[in-house]
């Protein structure tokens, strides 16, 4: 049995074969690849256990909410099946999907390794193609179940930014003015909410409020010591891609 870092070199060595060529780059020496989309991210995480193996999270991280840490915003983990087929949640009682990759033996987890890489291609493709623009990405977080989403308040507020970026104003005022609370609610939520009044008091200069999301792109940018975008009208472009 491996050590835990020589585990991590046969995860890097099949991520790197198939995640580089999409333009992804791996976060130093972590399990964890990103793919910049400019406005937003695709996280891959090959997160380890306690045991030596791996599972994978693969979701999108938007960039419009100001923090210092990584997440996903919508969903992360992957299931799949030994022929490569994967699925964000099996169908209950139908056998043969597994979470977790375990590691057996060298030539065995590297040709394992080799198809849960394979499979994370696929997600991020899969995603690119989702959430290919704001609008895209406004109508697919409307369509999808809250509970996809870390909570109601979030979704609406990811709606409206996502709306608010690609120039709909009035959408993003209608998803900013979902977000309520009450005096029973999290420190959180209020400061959301309060924010995400603002948000919807400057639909009415569509300008001045796609402003606001793209600064706010900026700083998470920033923050996250991601590099800096161009100045463009159309901050949502995706910038080339980077190696390792």
């Amino acid at each position: 049995m491996p050590d835990r870092a020589a585990t991590t070199r046969l995860v890097a060595a099949a991520a790197r074969h198939h995640l580089q060529p999409l333009g992804l780059h791996r976060r130093g020496a972590s399990r964890v690849w990103l793919d910049d989309r400019g406005w937003w991210l695709v996280i891959v995480e090959f997160q380890p256990s306690r045991s030596h193996g791996t599972y994978l999270n693969v979701g999108p991280m938007w960039l419009w909410h100001e923090r210092d840490h990584w997440s996903f915003d919508d969903g992360s983990r992957v299931y799949w099946r030994h022929d490569a087929t994967f699925v964000a949640q099996p169908p209950i009682g139908e056998a043969g999907w597994t979470s977790f990759l375990d590691f057996v033996n060298a030539e065995q987890f590297t040709r394992d390794m080799d198809t849960l890489a394979g499979v994370a291609a696929q997600r991020v493709e899969q995603l690119r193609s989702q959430f290919r623009d704001p609008a895209a990405t406004a109508h697919e977080l409307i369509s999808c179940a809250t509970g996809r989403s870390e909570s109601p308040w979030w979704q609406a507020y990811h709606v409206g930014s996502a709306a608010a970026l690609a120039g709909d104003p009035d959408a993003a005022r209608h998803a900013f003015r979902r977000i309520t609370v009450g005096n029973l609610d999290p420190n959180w939520a209020h400061d959301l909410a309060q924010h995400a009044s603002h948000l919807a008091d400057l639909a009415d200069d569509p300008h001045a409020l796609q402003q606001r999301v793209i600064e706010a792109i900026h700083a998470t940018r920033q923050l996250l010591e991601l590099p800096p975008l161009p100045p463009s009208p159309c901050p949502y472009r995706v910038p080339s891609g980077g190696g390792e």
